[in-house]
C-alpha cells in the first residue's frame, strides 16, 4: 500500500495494486508518485484507475507488446495480465475491468511528460570498473547511432514525421520516428536520447540533442556517417575522447608517422578542405599548416576466411582524440572499434524483443511539441589545435587526464512545454526507453562481456594478420 494510501486512511484500491513484477524493484510506487507530483499529474479525485496505475499500464503496454504472434494484445489483455490476481478485493468483493475506452482516456489523460521524466531519472550509465566490455584505456565505452521506428500510417502521423525517401516518395511504407540514441557499451544501458521526425532531422541533427550526456571519461565510438568537423568539435569540446570510423576517400596528410604504425594529422575545416582541394587539383603544394582538429589516423584492414565462399577483406579508417600510442596502441583501437556494434544489440533488444520484430508503434496521434526536445546551448567547436612540429610528448598527447569541458554541463530537463498537449506517440516511444533503461537498470553492475566478432580481426599494416572461420 502506498505512503498516499496510509495519509488518506483508505483502504487499497483496484489501482493501487498494479506492479510490474521484477521491475517494479527498479521503477518503485514512490519513484512514480515523485514523477507524478513533478508533472503534476496526480488526480484530484479518486479513480478507479489512478494515475499511477495507468503508469504501470502503459509501461506493460511496452513490455507486453510482443507476446501475442500476430499483433500488439489489446487494452484490457493487458491490464487483465497486471491483475489476474488482484481483482478479488477484501471482503469477497470482485472488480470489474475498466473498459477499452476508460483506459484510452486515462493515458490521454495522462500526458507524456511523465514517461519522460521517468526516463530521465533511470537513464545513466550503470557499468562498474569490474563490468566486461565497458572500460578501456581507463575510459567507459560509450556509442551513438540511430534508427527508426514505423508508427500506423495516419495522415496526421504522415504529416508530423513523415517518411523515408526524398523529395516527397514514400519508401518505408508507414511513417517513420528517427531514434537516436547513446548507450554504454558493457551494459547497453540507455544513457540518452532524442527523437524526430524523419524526413526532417538527420541523425546528425539529432546528436547535437545529446551532446549535454557526454562526460570527460568518456570514450565515445561511431561510425562513418558522424564524421565532420563541426560535430568532432561540438562532442570532443565536452572532454570526451572519440574513436570515429572515417571514409576511406577523406584525403588527410600524415604530419608525422608515430612507431605502431598510426600517424598524425589535422581534421580540417570545411573552409580549409575547399582551399586544400583546390590545391590539389591544380597541382599546387598548398603552403602552411592546416587549419582543424589535430587527430590520430589508424589505417587497418579486416580479413574474412568463411567455411564457404571467397576470402573477404575490408579496409577500415578510424580518426581518434587519443594521441598517445604508448596508452592507445593502434591495435588495441582497432580491436576495440568492434564494441560499436553493441548498440545494434541494444536497438534489437528495444526493436525486436521489446517491441516484437515486424510490429509497428500502437499510436495514431503525435503532438509535435512535445516530440521537440529543447536544444543544448550551442557549444562552438574548438578553435583547431596548435599543431607542433615534432612528436607529441606524452604531457601533450595524454589521454589518462580529463579535459575541462568548455562550457557547462547541464541537467537534463522535460521535453515538452507546459502548455502541451499529450501526445500518445510520445508517450509510446517515450516509456518504450523507460522500460528498457529499467530493464537495463535491473541487470546492471552484472553486464554482459562483449564479444569480438567471429572470424574478424583486426590487421594493421605492420602486422597483417588474418583468420579463419
Amino acid at each position: 500500500m502506498s505512503p498516499r494510501s496510509l495519509r488518506r486512511g483508505r483502504e487499497p484500491q483496484f489501482g493501487d495494486q498494479i506492479r510490474l513484477g521484477v521491475l517494479t524493484e527498479e521503477i518503485t510506487p514512490e519513484v512514480v508518485d515523485e514523477v507524478l507530483e513533478l508533472t503534476g499529474r496526480t488526480e484530484r479525485r479518486r479513480r478507479l484507475l489512478p494515475a499511477r496505475a495507468v503508469v504501470y499500464f502503459v509501461l506493460a503496454l511496452c513490455l507486453f507488446s510482443s507476446s501475442d504472434s500476430t499483433g500488439p494484445p489489446g487494452y484490457r489483455v493487458v491490464l487483465r495480465t497486471l491483475t489476474d490476481k488482484l481483482r478479488h478485493l477484501p471482503c469477497g468483493l470482485v472488480q470489474r475491468l475498466p473498459t477499452s475506452s476508460a483506459l484510452t482516456r486515462a493515458r490521454q489523460r495522462l500526458g507524456d511528460k511523465p514517461f519522460q521524466a521517468l526516463f530521465e531519472r533511470r537513464c545513466g550509465a550503470q557499468a562498474t570498473p569490474t563490468t566486461p566490455g565497458a572500460f578501456a584505456f581507463g575510459l567507459r565505452l560509450v556509442a551513438w547511432d540511430g534508427t527508426a521506428l514505423d508508427v500506423p500510417d495516419t495522415p496526421e502521423n504522415a504529416a508530423t514525421f513523415g517518411f523515408t525517401g526524398r523529395e516527397g516518395t514514400n519508401k518505408s511504407g508507414n511513417p517513420q520516428v528517427r531514434l537516436m540514441a547513446l548507450i554504454e557499451c558493457g551494459t547497453h544501458a540507455i544513457i540518452d536520447a532524442a527523437f524526430d521526425s524523419i524526413a526532417r532531422f538527420s541523425e546528425h541533427k539529432l546528436a547535437r540533442r545529446l551532446l549535454a550526456s557526454l562526460r570527460p571519461g568518456m570514450l565515445l565510438l561511431a561510425d562513418r556517417n558522424f564524421a565532420g568537423h563541426e560535430l568532432w568539435g561540438l562532442a570532443e569540446a565536452t572532454g570526451c575522447h572519440l574513436a570515429w570510423r572515417i571514409k576511406k576517400n577523406l584525403v588527410l596528410p600524415p604530419l608525422w608517422v608515430l612507431p605502431d604504425g598510426s600517424y598524425v594529422s589535422v581534421m580540417p575545416t570545411p573552409a580549409e578542405s575547399q582551399r586544400l582541394g583546390d590545391a590539389r587539383f591544380h597541382g599546387r603544394t598548398p603552403t602552411g599548416l592546416p587549419q582543424g582538429h589535430l587527430v590520430r589516423i589508424i589505417d587497418y584492414t579486416v580479413t574474412v576466411r568463411p567455411q564457404h565462399g571467397p576470402v573477404q577483406v575490408e579496409k577500415f579508417r578510424l580518426a581518434t582524440s587519443l594521441l598517445d600510442h604508448r596508452h592507445a596502441p593502434a591495435r588495441q583501437l582497432a580491436q576495440l572499434y568492434h564494441q560499436r556494434r553493441e548498440i545494434e544489440n541494444g536497438f534489437a533488444e528495444l526493436k525486436n524483443r521489446l517491441r516484437g520484430a515486424g510490429f509497428i508503434l500502437r499510436s495514431t496521434r503525435s503532438s509535435p511539441s512535445t516530440r521537440r526536445c529543447p536544444r543544448s546551448k550551442s557549444t562552438q567547436p574548438s578553435r583547431a589545435r596548435s599543431i607542433p612540429t615534432r612528436s607529441p610528448s606524452p604531457q601533450q598527447c595524454s589521454s589518462h587526464g580529463s579535459r575541462p569541458s568548455d562550457r557547462p554541463q547541464r541537467a537534463r530537463t522535460s521535453c515538452a512545454r507546459p502548455d502541451s498537449k499529450s501526445s500518445r506517440n510520445s508517450s509510446t516511444t517515450s516509456c518504450r526507453l523507460a522500460a528498457t533503461a529499467a530493464a537495463n537498470g535491473s541487470r546492471s553492475h552484472r553486464g554482459t562481456p562483449s564479444k569480438p566478432n567471429a572470424g574478424m580481426s583486426p590487421a594493421l599494416p605492420a602486422t597483417s594478420a588474418t583468420h579463419s572461420k
